[in-house]
């Protein structure tokens, strides 16, 4: 049986992972972080069940894409759902050790490129894709128009993916 003070420091390792798992099945930023919270939920209230002998994050995933699968079919009139076995082979995916290395690599990238970022540019970003504020509502906070604001977005984004892209090797430049 498993002691609850485990949990955390292999939940705490996984969490980054884990989010980025379910954000790839889930698009809507909302719908996302719900769907965290409630596998975040499963995985403490069932941790006495999880055998110590598998990995953690392969259990946690397995957990999320059943949590992705129960969302998406209370959600099926959405375009945005994907099949049983995309979010299958996405889980295979990421129990590869290849696939989890090239995901902390790209999550260490991007957080360093955004340290590089303005104070304003970087929060932003962090208002918009973490917290998933809505475009007309920090266009109104940040007193820009939408259109400049979509423009400024699209311009950090490109700026992160090519920052990620020359960190990680990507690009010549």
């Amino acid at each position: 049986m498993n002691h609850p003070d485990r949990f955390l420091p292999l939940f705490l390792e996984t969490q980054s992972d884990l989010r980025a798992f379910i954000g790839a099945m889930v698009r809507d930023p909302v719908t996302r972080e719900d769907v965290f919270q409630e596998v975040s939920m499963v995985l403490w209230k069932s941790f006495a069940k999880y055998d110590p002998a598998r990995p953690f994050g392969a259990w946690a995933r397995g957990v999320a894409a059943r949590k992705i699968l129960e969302d998406h079919r209370l959600r099926a009139r959405l375009p945005e759902t994907f099949p049983p076995e995309v979010i299958e082979a996405v889980a295979a995916g990421f129990d590869q050790d290849q696939g989890h290395a090239a995901w902390r690599d790209r999550e260490q990238a991007l957080n360093q490129c955004l340290a590089l970022l303005p104070e304003r540019s970087a929060a932003l970003i962090a208002e918009r894709y973490e917290k998933g504020r809505a475009v007309e509502e920090l266009a109104d906070d940040t007193g820009m128009t939408m259109d400049a604001l979509y423009q400024t977005l699209s311009r950090l984004r490109k700026q992160l993916r090519e920052c990620v892209q020359r960190r990680l090797g990507l690009l010549n430049n």
